[in-house]
């Protein structure tokens, strides 16, 4: 499923170096911080 997010300008640089650390482009990181975050609450 397709979603359009906005992210704050000072939230993304950070995004980017955190996605650029993991080897990820922001798209997936993003993707993969959420997933993880839901799954982690169940």
């Amino acid at each position: 499923m397709k979603k359009l997010i906005d992210i704050p300008d000072e939230i993304v640089k950070p995004l980017k170096i955190m996605a650029v650390h993991k080897d990820r482009d922001l798209k997936n990181y993003i993707q993969d911080i959420l997933v993880s975050h839901v799954k982690n609450k169940n």
